[in-house]
């Protein structure tokens, strides 16, 4: 068997691996919101969390990929610790996350590499240091998920720092109007899943730990961390001096809405202020050259036929 035929195997194998990963992640996702809209239909049917389905495509595809997935699996703890923190703020909680994430970057590299030999076999000349160009390939195939997951906890925490202060207005409201801490944490999630679904599916969890028996303080903690937002630790530790003390509840979230709301003003205001500064390089670089072609074009024409000319 020739070695280009071998990669083209290989490579083919290591991209339909790929392909399921990705199959089995939009697989996932369609199932939560397929839970979502279910729960939130006006039929009486309303539960606070989908039934947990005991197998599907995602476990058996773990399953399979474990083997690979031990090779590069953080063996010391720490960093074990640090990289499902890291799942769990983008919103991978599930059983087998750690070892998909860590088959697909393997799978990625393996695929890239792959690509790459097959593609320098087929050229006529290969390519100029080749060994150099492979290693890179390799490279950006392991560190492609790993930039998709900090992106990915970006996005979330933008979407979850949006959508604070009006679930907290809403809160407000709820536990003004006479309802508990708890109810309204219910009430607020379920009003607020279509509009801001990652913060609602937050609240929720809360909740269900609040009603598993874990202090309110130390829900709300751990809201905080496996969420990264400061606001909301900022919140969880409003809300453990309140109960401490006994003040009221509905006045501490206000004040913290107000905080919130303030602080989400300035930061888009420092952003405003920074769009002139990002300006600078593209005014320079694009603007400024196509604005002297317009200007000093025509006169250099000019002159350039006068010179001729005479």
């Amino acid at each position: 068997m020739r070695l280009d035929h071998f990669v083209l195997g290989a490579s083919l194998v290591f991209a339909l691996a790929a392909v399921a990963l990705v199959v089995a992640w939009r697989a996932s996702r369609a199932a939560r919101r397929e839970a979502l809209v279910t729960r939130l239909r006006p039929d009486g049917a309303r539960t606070l969390a989908p039934e947990p389905q005991p197998g599907g495509l995602g476990a058996t595809l773990a399953r399979t990929l474990r083997p690979l997935a031990r090779i590069a699996t953080p063996t010391n703890a720490e960093e074990s610790s640090r990289l499902r923190l890291r799942l769990l703020r983008a919103g991978m909680r599930g059983d087998h996350a750690l070892e998909a994430f860590v088959a697909a970057k393997l799978t990625l590299a393996t695929a890239a590499l792959g690509a790459f030999l097959w593609v320098n076999a087929r050229l006529v000349e290969p390519v100029p240091n080749a060994l150099l160009v492979a290693v890179i390939a390799c490279a950006a195939g392991f560190y492609a998920p790993s930039l998709w997951l900090s992106s990915r906890i970006s996005a979330r925490r933008k979407g979850i720092e949006r959508g604070l202060p009006d679930c907290l207005d809403l809160l407000v409201t709820c536990v003004e109007a006479g309802l508990g801490l708890d109810a309204a944490l219910v009430r607020v999630a379920g009003e607020t899943a279509l509009a801001f679904p990652m913060l609602s599916e937050e609240l929720e969890l809360t909740f269900l730990e609040v009603k598993a028996g874990m202090p309110r303080a130390d829900a709300f903690r751990r809201l905080a961390h496996r969420t990264g937002v400061e606001d909301l630790k900022q919140l969880a530790a409003t809300l453990t001096q309140t109960e401490l003390f006994g003040t009221s509840v509905g006045l501490a979230l206000r004040v913290q809405a107000e905080g919130m709301r303030t602080r989400r003003m300035q930061r888009a205001e420092e952003r405003a202020a920074m769009v002139a500064v990002k300006m600078t390089l593209p005014l320079v670089f694009f603007i400024l050259p196509s604005l002297f072609a317009v200007i000093i074009g025509p006169a250099l024409v000019n002159i350039s036929e006068r010179l001729f000319t005479t």
